[in-house]
């Protein structure tokens, strides 16, 4: 009970910071690539069993994140298609729900510990316009970024083990909940 009241508060604690954080113009440093990162490799049945428990939570997560969301259908997890093979690297999906009267879709990446060697500082001066950055309760820091060309909103968290996690939407205003979504340690490679 105190993790979940724990992880409740954090999260609150999160989008509220997220609130502040699309306001700030710059991003804080993170040492990447962290030292000691183990890879993962995975079979295609190991890999499929993390796919389904990740679509799982998002249909669990998402009516939370994306406050009273309704007939939420995670997509298939997959790299470049659909479907998994042995020793990928990074897995992604999209969502779609409805929320606030409208169809809503999501991206989501979870790449493996060591898979992206981008810092944030890097990812922001070479790669996308970051809007701001917050701390996560873990030790990683939520990068939020935004690509005016294609109304895209992305918030990207890189964690201590190495692994980076990114949901995107092309919803206007949803910061917190992306931000909630990629600190959430249940999207990764090393369980």
């Amino acid at each position: 009970m105190r993790k979940v009241m724990a992880a409740a508060l954090t999260g609150l604690a999160l989008v509220a910071l997220a609130g502040t954080a699309s306001a700030q113009s710059t991003t804080a440093d993170y040492p990447w690539p962290p030292k000691d990162v183990t890879p993962v490799h995975k079979t295609k049945a190991e890999l499929q069993k993390q796919a389904d428990g990740f679509s799982a939570r998002q249909e669990q997560t998402y009516p939370r994140a994306f406050r009273g969301a309704q007939n939420v259908e995670p997509g298939p997890w997959g790299g470049e298609a659909a479907g998994v093979f042995d020793d990928m690297q990074y897995m992604d999906n999209t969502v779609t729900f409805d929320y606030k009267g409208q169809n809503v879709m999501t991206y989501t990446q979870v790449n493996a510990p060591g898979f992206l060697t981008w810092s944030p500082r890097e990812y922001c001066e070479k790669y996308a316009k970051c809007t701001g950055s917050v701390p996560d309760h873990k030790g990683g820091l939520t990068v939020f970024s935004k690509d005016e060309q294609f109304g895209i909103t992305s918030a990207r968290n890189w964690r201590p083990n190495g692994e980076v996690v990114w949901v995107q939407s092309w919803t206007p205003g949803t910061e917190a909940q992306l931000a909630v979504l990629a600190a959430d340690r249940a999207f990764t490679f090393t369980r």
